[in-house]
């Protein structure tokens, strides 16, 4: 079920009055309400100058509504958990994104992230036991005042020193970066912090850089090996412009000169090149 708030208020409204405006109904809640129009629960019939959903049967539709919304049409909390979105919605996905979430680091040469007078000693923490970690949740949040490599791709990030690349500390991204990921980088308390983004050279990896770039501005840079035409040529995979045809599509749009260079290199090799390759030597 698309939208769980929204299927809430409707049949709320219509429980407690009967009817509804036609046009407070969506494509999506159309759908999700599909049942009951079938069954004649609900008919949608002409009303002055528009029209309206009518409830033909306010029991079966009371039965419909508590089967979706077990702790009732009350609106949840928001920020809710997933634990809290299965009491009210039958659906841990329904929030979107849990209260909070780990952010794997590896760092090197004493790099520390601050808060509040805290220190969060992170390369001490990689060095010892090969990760650190804390937990992403509201802020105030860690800042970092160097250069964050932002890693896609798992072996990558465990391998990172192997890549040779710039940077004394590297987030694992593991793909498609979060929202709360994105506003984390884009707060104050990473404003003395620069980023690499490291990832894919395929569609998807250069998305995710322009996505970030947008948050962050001039602050990301898009990390390219000197020899990048060579991998490309020699180690470029298909697959990954066939997955991704209508992204590779809007990129073509960008004026970034960084992802340009990528995408006409995809565009010529008909390939995309997978980052784990930087760690052959």
């Amino acid at each position: 079920m698309k939208y769980p708030t929204a299927i809430a208020k409707l049949l709320k409204k219509l429980l407690t009055e009967g009817a509804a405006p036609l046009s407070m109904f969506s494509v999506s809640a159309k759908d999700s309400l599909s049942s009951q129009f079938a069954a004649d629960i609900l008919r949608i019939e002409r009303f002055g100058a528009g029209s309206r959903v009518v409830v033909r049967n306010k029991a079966v539709l009371k039965i419909f509504a508590a089967r979706l919304f077990p702790s009732g049409l009350e609106i949840a909390p928001a920020g809710m958990s997933r634990a809290t979105a299965v009491g009210y919605y039958r659906d841990a996905k329904a929030p979107g994104t849990t209260v909070s979430e780990p952010v794997l680091l590896r760092a090197f040469n004493k790099a520390v992230f601050e808060r509040n007078g805290e220190v969060f000693p992170a390369a001490e923490f990689s060095l010892k036991y090969g990760v650190a970690s804390f937990l992403l949740a509201e802020p105030p949040f860690w800042g970092y005042s160097g250069t964050l490599a932002i890693v896609e791709n798992l072996e990558s990030f465990l391998h990172f020193e192997k890549m040779n690349i710039a940077a004394d500390a590297a987030a694992y991204a593991g793909g498609k970066m979060s929202g709360r990921i994105i506003a984390w980088f884009a707060s104050a308390e990473m404003a003395k912090c620069s980023f690499l983004h490291c990832g894919d050279y395929d569609p998807v990896g250069i998305a995710e850089y322009l996505r970030l770039k947008a948050a962050c501005g001039a602050r990301v840079k898009l990390h390219i090996p000197a020899n990048i035409e060579d991998l490309f040529k020699k180690f470029g995979k298909r697959g990954l412009l066939s997955d991704s045809e209508a992204v590779l599509r809007r990129l073509r749009s960008t004026k970034d000169p960084d992802a340009l260079r990528i995408i006409e290199l995809m565009n010529t090799c008909n390939t995309g090149l997978e980052q784990e390759i930087l760690l052959l030597k």
